[in-house]
């Protein structure tokens, strides 16, 4: 697929998802446009996701070929990693029964930490929300200008690496259920003393929906982003009191530019590390999680003996 052969069997309706870490755009180029053009050959969706030079460099190696290939802009695709992989669904579902073959290029440079593991988190959840999808991705990361944190990540979210040696299969391979628990286990710092709080009432979920409203009108929300954080707070404080047990409280304060509401209480409300990453299906509530993480910029969960506490961040 991109010239060189990775000696690991390949199925239509597997997905293959590589990690690139390249040097220069010529690098770039010698393995992303034999790739590009078997899937062209093949009749695939073709698409490239990429930072605007290796999408020129990538444009003008394939002379005619180009007119045929979908172009997008990285900076456009990856602004919420969530809404990224609906992006990368209807996409998928779209091209129906074509194959999807994707190269595509995270966007890390002005991510915070915090932002960083949640795109770390989005790499590896593609393993599971693609995984009978057929789909062929390489993922270009470029290790001249990304911190070695960065490029570890690459190695633990995709099952095969190209570093000059590949493909060949990442030995750090981590598979997304564990990797997203690792991501959830990063300790959460203490609420700040002067937040506000509201114990949730069971009875009386619009009282909890008032608090939140007038706490982030206060803090600058304004308009949908208003209105998005209301209903994830509604959803998460729901699903405290139906599958929790009391008391459940919220906290709301701002944090390095972000409005910040925090639901804690006993009892585990959600069943794994994965869940609310991927599309619903049929079985699962359409809203639920994937809705509260499409609408807020971070959702932080963690559940141990003490309970379950979910954070959600807005940028203000």
């Amino acid at each position: 697929m991109t010239g060189q052969s990775s000696g690991v069997a390949e199925h239509r309706a597997s997905m293959v998802h590589r990690g690139f870490l390249y040097h220069d755009e010529e690098e770039v180029v010698s393995v992303c446009v034999p790739f590009l053009r078997a899937g062209l050959e093949a009749d695939d969706a073709v698409v490239v996701v990429a930072a605007k030079s290796n999408v020129i460099a990538l444009r003008d190696a394939l002379g005619q070929d180009a007119s045929s290939v979908q172009f997008e802009d990285a900076l456009n695709w990856y602004q919420h990693p969530v809404r990224t992989i609906a992006a990368y669904d209807a996409y998928v579902k779209a091209e129906a029964p074509r194959r999807a073959r994707v190269i595509a290029e995270p966007v890390w440079q002005g991510r915070t930490p915090l932002e960083v593991v949640e795109w770390a988190r989005y790499e590896s959840i593609v393993n599971a929300a693609f995984s009978n999808s057929g789909a062929h991705a390489i993922c270009c990361y470029d290790r001249r200008a990304l911190h070695p944190e960065i490029l570890g990540y690459a190695r633990q979210t995709h099952p095969e690496i190209i570093d000059g040696h590949g493909p060949r299969r990442s030995e750090e391979y981590t598979d997304p259920g564990p990797f997203s628990a690792t991501c959830d286990r990063r300790p959460l710092p203490r609420a700040p003393r002067l937040a506000e709080t509201l114990s949730i009432n069971p009875a009386d979920l619009d009282t909890t929906r008032v608090f939140a409203a007038e706490r982030a009108a206060r803090h600058g929300l304004a308009g949908d982003a208003l209105r998005d954080m209301v209903s994830a707070v509604a959803e998460v404080a729901t699903t405290a009191v139906r599958h929790g047990s009391a008391p459940a409280e919220l906290r709301m304060w701002t944090d390095n530019g972000d409005l910040v509401c925090e639901m804690s209480g006993p009892g585990h409300w959600y069943p794994d590390a994965l869940w609310g990453f991927t599309p619903p299906s049929g079985s699962e509530p359409a809203f639920g999680l994937w809705g509260v993480r499409m609408l807020c910029d971070v959702v932080q969960m963690q559940t141990d003996a003490d309970g379950t506490t979910i954070r959600l961040r807005t940028r203000i």
